[in-house]
């Protein structure tokens, strides 16, 4: 349950920066997303009450804040809707431009859980941004790109006069001329070089990852372990699949999450499970989850929002 929560808290976060943005416009699913279950609305409070910038908003637009107090007092599926009309209304005041929000030229493009998104920068390079994923640069000078969270497969146009960094809970990445794909959940972290050189930096530490090189570390404080990876599993959810080479059912889990847009819980029976192969992406949740539960050895279950991963056989090891 603690698992389930913290997703429903990081999705929470990402819808809260996606109807910032003055741009946004699905409104249906984001009230889709608020029915889905009851803890999705407090939720969502939480995330904006948590951020800044949100205080400075409300403070800054009287009326929805009325709105948003009285809605409290509402039946619950009168309060989802109520809660849309006063952000939306936050908006129009942000495009009509009677208020500025942020100085700061710092650029924040996120997706939310099952949704890819592709950035082209000014440079030349270029983000794929998996579901689920929050980074933050600046359009000017788009040469250090910070990963709040989630996945991202970097393709980097080399430049050995202004190197290109990824930042991620106090650990620089530089490129060396590269591909290379990172997940950042909290303090962990996974990073692996399709092509290229990859320089891992955090404090006096400096590790040279090269092309077919990965590294994983479980938190901020352990130290990283190194493996080899085939090339050809990197960044392969961009294309539709996962692909994988002795993972773990947990990591499993948490692509799946990313990729489909339904949090995956695997229970604690997976926990010496692995699985070397392909699990293809096409289809709706349901479909994915029937293909792959035979291949992985497990059995979903529907729980709420989300999903529970059991293994099939109780007794497999």
């Amino acid at each position: 349950m603690a698992d389930e929560s913290l997703m429903i808290g990081d999705a929470a976060r990402l819808w809260a920066i996606r109807t910032y943005d003055p741009g946004f416009a699905d409104w249906d699913a984001f009230t889709a997303w608020l029915e889905g279950d009851p803890r999705h609305l407090p939720a969502y409070e939480a995330a904006l009450e948590d951020d800044a910038w949100a205080a400075e908003l409300l403070a800054a637009s009287p009326a929805p804040v009325a709105n948003m107090v009285a809605v409290t007092h509402l039946p619950v599926r009168r309060r989802w809707f109520a809660v849309g009309g006063a952000v939306a209304a936050m908006l129009v005041a942000v495009v009509g431009g009677t208020m500025l929000l942020r100085e700061s030229p710092e650029h924040e493009v996120m997706t939310a859980l099952g949704e890819h998104r592709t950035i082209q920068l000014s440079d030349g390079s270029r983000i794929q941004l998996n579901g689920g994923t929050r980074i933050s640069f600046d359009p000017d000078s788009p040469r250090e790109v910070t990963l709040a969270q989630g996945e991202a497969l970097f393709d980097v146009k080399h430049d050995a006069r202004v190197p290109f960094v990824v930042v991620a809970d106090g650990t620089r990445l530089v490129d060396i001329g590269t591909v290379f794909n990172v997940v950042r959940n909290g303090g962990a972290m996974d990073v692996a070089v399709a092509e290229g050189a990859v320089d891992y930096e955090k404090g006096a530490d400096r590790i040279r990852l090269n092309q077919g090189d990965a590294l994983y570390r479980a938190d901020s404080e352990s130290a990283p372990a190194l493996r080899k990876i085939d090339r050809e599993t990197i960044g392969s959810w961009h294309e539709g699949q996962l692909r994988y080479d002795d993972a773990t059912l947990d990591q499993i889990a948490r692509d799946l999450s990313r990729n489909t847009g339904r949090p995956i819980r695997a229970t604690g029976g997976t926990a010496g499970m692995r699985f070397t192969g392909t699990l293809m992406l096409k289809g709706a949740p349901p479909d994915v989850f029937a293909r792959a539960g035979p291949l992985l050895g497990v059995t979903f279950v529907e729980q709420g929002d989300g999903w529970i991963m059991s293994p099939t056989d109780v007794g497999r090891r």
